[in-house]
């Protein structure tokens, strides 16, 4: 049975025997006696201990192993190394790395570890990410930032790029993070070096003067930094709460558009989803996803890690999400490229179909998905909507326009129907116009015009259109019904409707078929009646009536009744 001591390193308890803690008393001051009590000093020491902290707590294994005991000691001191190592090879080493130096003009040779991806805060321009990654790839920052240039100006995605970066890497704050960016073992001699090259940098910059200005700047620095810092926690509230509700917000999108694709409709559709099949939306609808998540999760992570103090995201985790976030862009871009390049080629199919001469053609508009249980049957098979049970909706569209063109007067009338869609090759773009259901039904005098066509085949969309052109003889007698005059065109129904007395009761108009095209059969009101309508409404609005045939006016003007009255002479 050994006895344990508690000890706080880097403000966590260990547990270690008693030993182990002789051992790494006797470590820690031979490290003191080296480095001196000085206020420079004080920072190494710190790193040091943290260095420690972190080594023994990889070592802790809980309900396993929660005590320190010797040979972990022993194992750390052999990794950091001890200061008798160094100090009695200091000179010469020192004097082997000079004439190293000045045989090969180049510097001695450091051993590296494995580096870790982290900002540099003592080389940044803006949040160091760049000297971090030259630090990682071993190259220099200036051609990291060069090619982070080169991505803004051909695109705007280095920005981007940047920014998930700034969130995902974290800071190099201590010395042995600075180490492990570099690639450098954290020892006690590597400590000493950075330490070093820091006092030297330090002395060699500022005078004694220069340090008490410094020390003044940083302590009126802390004084605004504590006012904007204030400022800043407000800002990043708002960032986080906005953070948080376009998550929010785009996962109930997602779910939504899911919800569509799986056959759950409901209003939330995004529009461009459409030109995709089932499948390729899925895929694509889960890239846009990833694509704006991502960098809202990213900013949500880091600003709550900022106001509540939590732990550094995962590393791998954090490339992960930058590698899917890259995979969603690049999948983005594939199925817009791909989308567009199946509107390429266009195709027209034109069918003609004869109909029957009448002395007065009746036009009107049947709404195929209203169907009279009457007529139920034979409107479907004449309409061609059998679709075995699936739904109509997503088979109807309504871009049809129907024009009228004139033919000479002892011709035979008839239908031209133009079948138009896009596809990726024009056999392609063809075979999509082919299946194109449209057609008009003649039922004695009237043509009834389905308000939709269908396409077969499960097609896609693809900008299908039907174009009708009616050609009838000069002289035919034309009627307008009111439910067919959106789709017609060159013609303004609503024109003629007017020349009608009872326009607003109107529920169809006549038409002629002239060598110019239709013209409205009924002629425009006389000038007189217009005029007369205009000046009773004008009356209307100043509260002016008058009866001509007793000579009689009466007006209100301002709270005044003035009754005027002129008998006609015998």
């Amino acid at each position: 049975m050994n006895r344990t001591i508690i000890i706080n390193i880097n403000s966590i308890v260990f547990h270690i025997e008693e030993d182990a803690y002789d051992t790494l008393r006797s470590y820690m001051i031979d490290i003191k006696k080296h480095f001196g009590n000085t206020a420079e000093s004080k920072e190494i020491l710190e790193d040091i201990e943290n260095r420690i902290a972190e080594m023994f707590n990889e070592r802790i294994q809980t309900g396993r192993k929660e005590v320190i005991n010797l040979d972990d000691v022993q194992q750390v001191i052999e990794q950091m190394g001890r200061v008798s190592d160094f100090e009695e090879s200091e000179g010469t080493t020192l004097e082997e790395d000079v004439g190293h130096e000045q045989r090969t003009g180049q510097a001695p040779h450091v051993e590296y570890v494995g580096k870790k991806l982290m900002r540099d805060p003592d080389d940044k321009m803006l949040g160091g990410v760049c000297s971090g990654l030259a630090h990682y790839f071993g190259i220099e920052p200036i051609w990291i930032r060069i090619l982070l240039v080169l991505f803004f100006l051909l695109g705007g995605s280095g920005v981007l790029a940047y920014i998930i970066l700034w969130i995902v890497m974290p800071i190099a704050e201590t010395r042995a993070d600075k180490m492990a960016m570099r690639g450098e073992e954290p020892n006690l001699q590597n400590f000493k070096k950075s330490f070093d090259e820091e006092t030297k940098s330090f002395s060699e910059t500022f005078s004694g003067t220069g340090e008490r200005i410094g020390r003044g700047a940083r302590t009126a620095g802390n004084l605004l930094s504590g006012c904007f810092g204030l400022i800043g926690k407000m800002i990043a509230w708002i960032m986080l709460i906005f953070a948080g509700l376009n998550l929010l917000g785009l996962f109930i999108v997602y779910v939504f558009n899911m919800m569509n694709f799986f056959g759950l409709e409901n209003p939330i559709f995004f529009p461009p989803l459409k030109v995709l099949s089932t499948n390729e939306g899925v895929i694509a609808l889960t890239f846009g996803f990833l694509a704006i998540a991502i960098p809202f999760f990213a900013l949500f992570f880091w600003l709550t890690r900022i106001l509540f103090k939590t732990d550094k995201l995962n590393s791998y985790l954090s490339l992960t999400m930058f590698a899917a976030w890259i995979v969603s862009i690049v999948g983005i871009v594939y199925y817009c490229i791909a989308a567009s390049q199946d509107f390429r080629e266009k195709s027209t199919i034109n069918v003609q179909k004869s109909i029957q001469p009448q002395e007065i053609y009746y036009f009107t508009e049947k709404d195929i998905r209203v169907l009279d249980a009457s007529e139920q049957d034979s409107l479907k098979s004449k309409f061609n909507i059998q679709l075995d049970g699936q739904d109509l909706r997503n088979y109807l569209h309504r871009d049809i326009s129907i024009y009228f063109e004139n033919i000479d007067s002892l011709s035979q009338p008839y239908i031209q129907y133009s079948y138009s869609a896009k596809g990726k090759t024009y056999q392609l773009a063809s075979e999509r116009a082919h299946n194109i259901v449209y057609e008009a039904i003649q039922e004695d005098k009237t043509l009834l015009f389905p308000s939709h066509f269908l396409l077969k085949k499960n097609a896609l969309d693809r900008d299908q259109q039907v174009t009708v052109t009616v050609y009838l003889p000069q002289g035919a007698k034309v009627v307008l019904q009111q439910e067919i005059e959106h789709k017609i065109r060159d013609i303004s129904y609503w024109e003629c409707r007017n020349n009608y007395p009872n326009e607003n009761q109107q529920k169809y108009t006549e038409w002629t078929m002239t060598n110019a095209g239709l013209r409205c059969a009924q002629p425009p009101k006389p000038k007189e009646e217009e005029e007369e309508k205009e000046i009773v409404e004008s009356e209307k609005k100043d509260s002016v009536i008058r009866i001509d045939g007793s000579n009689v006016t009466i007006e209100v003007k301002d709270n005044n009744v003035k009754i005027n009255t002129k008998k006609e002479e015998s």
